[in-house]
């Protein structure tokens, strides 16, 4: 622990989000405290898989390398009847990021990893065993007590971050509210570990099975997740006997093949807070939202959380730009996080329908109509016509389709190799066809370079994708540290107009 007890940054909650958000923290070279009330030898197995942009953020933080070994690629995720009739499956296959659409792990494993890198990081200090009794703000910091046995401490920090899950004391003492999205379920969780590896396909499987939803899911060619959606009316003690759980999954493998790790009872809710920050405090991952468990989300969306806000955070300590820029936070999570709930209720909504029609010999193409299943797999763009996108970008172009994110692969190596993040870091850039740096203005450009501007356009040794070959057709593309693109200059806004916008957003 260092001699001070202020922090720019304390994140309360050292789970899976809480250290990869402490990890991002340390990046930006931010001095970062982590509050957290349990021991340093527990862990948690709620997670189980996260995608390809996950992976890729972990990569820039050099923590892939160290879990590839502890992650799995699943041969295929697949929506099945309980007969075993296949009605959707697709291949897991490497992305335009350079990492499978998807990988599963067991979340302890990850952990121990990870924990261990952040306490060998000098910009983040850890509290384990430690209670957050209290907060406050006062002058522009916020104060903060902590309780560990009978031990009472302070700190101050500037930003408070909630990585606290669904329970969060911090939101529930902001008194936030949130918008219910009418879901909420019981589920069973059970991880088991085989006696002999293999013994089970290497899949990422919802079950539309007659009696209940049914999630299988490959972690390891030796550990299984089975999750069974609980039954109105069941009790949970009767549930989670040994011989019940057996009994749930029997009809995948006998009892003498495995032996049950773990098992919990998770409730499932559907809904989000109204807003995820308020003045400095700010709320991510569980603590500010909750996703049904279909398609596995959570930890994906508490990730980009992470990447949307630390970058901002980091313009406001270390290059004094305008405070505002943070309430883009919300603005700009909120729309996306609702989706992904919509989304996940609405494959809830599918594999419901199949069974049922499955039940009462309905043709498929009658229990559930092709939209629905559309929006379940994310294959249309749900936001509502009334829907307006906002946040931190060019504000005569946040109607058109530039406001999205580059992948790795839009720029490659000679060796084909994905290579954006790498030549952009941590900044914002500008590619352009040629240098331009003559064509902006003096100030402008001063002030650029004063906000560590990359201006790229030499890609020599470089291959370029179709899609940002596409937008430099157009004009030079100002792209933000999270990789998102801001705007896009053209005969009506020049690159001149396009940095002033910009500039005028954050100073």
């Amino acid at each position: 622990m260092t001699d001070s007890n202020q922090y720019d940054i304390i994140i309360v909650g050292f789970g899976l989000i809480g250290q990869i958000c402490a990890k991002v923290c340390s990046q930006f070279n931010l001095k970062t405290l982590v509050i957290e009330t349990r021991k340093s030898t527990d862990y948690s197995s709620l997670e189980i898989s996260y995608d390809d942009e996950s992976m890729r953020l972990l990569d820039n933080l050099e923590l892939y390398c160290k879990i590839k070994h502890l992650t799995n690629r699943p041969e295929f995720t697949d929506i099945v009847l309980s007969n075993g009739r296949v009605i959707q499956r697709n291949p897991v296959l490497i992305t335009n990021n350079g990492f499978p659409s998807i990988s599963t792990f067991y979340q302890p494993d990850l952990e121990k990893v990870i924990r261990e890198d952040c306490m060998h990081d000098e910009n983040i200090d850890i509290c384990y065993g430690n209670e957050l009794l209290n907060f406050d703000s006062s002058d522009h910091e916020i104060y903060l007590t902590t309780r560990s046995g009978k031990k009472h401490r302070q700190f101050k920090t500037a930003f408070l971050l909630a990585c606290d899950g669904a329970n969060s004391f911090i939101k529930n003492k902001l008194n936030i509210n949130t918008v219910d999205q009418r879901y909420s379920k019981n589920w069973l969780l059970v991880d088991i570990i085989l006696k002999q590896a293999n013994k089970l396909e290497n899949v990422f499987r919802q079950i539309c099975h007659e009696k209940r939803p049914i999630s299988l899911i490959s972690l390891s060619n030796m550990r299984y997740r089975f999750e069974f959606q609980l039954l109105t009316g069941e009790q949970h003690q009767s549930v989670i006997n040994k011989s019940n759980l057996e009994n749930l999954i029997s009809n995948w493998i006998d009892p003498n093949n495995y032996e049950i790790e773990n098992y919990s009872i998770k409730n499932f809710k559907g809904l989000f807070s109204k807003t995820f920050q308020k003045d400095n405090i700010f709320l991510i991952g569980e603590a500010a939202y909750q996703i049904p468990p279909y398609a596995s989300q959570a930890l994906n969306t508490g990730i980009r959380d992470i990447i949307n806000l630390i970058w901002k955070i980091n313009l406001i300590i270390n290059y004094n730009c305008n405070k505002n820029l943070l309430l883009t936070y919300s603005s700009e999570r909120i729309l996306q996080v609702k989706e992904t709930i919509k989304s996940s209720i609405a494959l809830g909504q599918l594999i419901d329908s199949l069974s049922l029609a499955f039940q009462k010999n309905i043709p498929f193409e009658e229990a559930i109509a092709p939209e629905a299943r559309d929006q379940a797999f994310g294959r249309k763009n749900n936001r509502g016509d009334n829907d307006t996108i906002q946040g931190f970008l060019f504000s005569s172009q946040v109607k058109n389709n530039f406001t999205k994110r580059l992948s790795n692969r839009e720029i490659t190596d000679k060796d084909d190799n994905p290579f954006l993040d790498k030549l952009i870091g941590n900044n914002f850039a500008i590619f352009s066809k040629k240098n331009i740096e003559n064509k902006i203005e003096i100030k402008i450009y001063e002030k650029l370079v004063n906000l560590d501007f990359k201006f790229i356009h030499d890609y020599t040794d470089l291959n370029i994708g179709s899609e940002l070959s596409d937008y430099l057709e157009i004009g030079e593309v100002l792209v933000r540290p999270d990789k998102k693109i801001f705007g896009i200059s053209n005969k009506e806004f020049d690159i001149n107009k396009l940095a002033s916008d910009l500039l005028s957003q954050i100073q």
